[in-house]
């Protein structure tokens, strides 16, 4: 069992980033409440969701509902992780306490085909914060819709 305090690092590794991501997929999947979601966010904490962005930690605490609302129903349904993992997780180190995470997940609840035209993405920055790794910002971007481009 992995302990709850993880080890204080001088330098994020790809590893590291990755086990943050599952934690984080993983309390959402149980619906941790709030409180258990707080280690996991830096100073800083910026969403960008579709119509709303959350700005700091009291702000998430604010509408943590309304967040986890808007991810089951967006992302994967009754279970955010639709039972497996993510599709694609792609880890870029940016530096020693910065890393970009690119996650492309199958659009809209109970999909399990692959990454496709209804997409859905995520863009986190992870940052090393007080030794530990913590999401400062996560940016879901949706599909355009089909023929959007079209009228323009």
């Amino acid at each position: 069992m992995q302990s709850p305090v993880p080890a204080r690092r001088s330098a994020l590794s790809a590893p590291h980033v990755r086990r943050l991501v599952d934690q984080w997929r993983a309390a959402l999947a149980r619906r941790a409440p709030a409180a258990d979601l707080l280690p996991h966010l830096a100073n800083g904490l910026l969403l960008e969701l579709p119509g709303r962005t959350v700005r700091g930690v009291q702000q998430f605490l604010d509408h943590s509902e309304e967040f986890r609302s808007w991810y089951r129903e967006r992302i994967g349904g009754a279970d955010p992780l639709g039972g497996r993992p993510a599709e694609d997780v792609r880890v870029h180190l940016v530096s020693p306490v910065h890393a970009q995470v690119t996650i492309t997940s199958a659009g809209g609840p109970g999909n399990t085909a692959g990454p496709g035209p209804e997409a859905v993405r995520q863009v986190w920055w992870v940052v090393l914060q007080d030794g530990v790794p913590r999401i400062r910002s996560i940016t879901f971007v949706q599909p355009t819709p089909v023929g959007a481009l079209s009228r323009v």
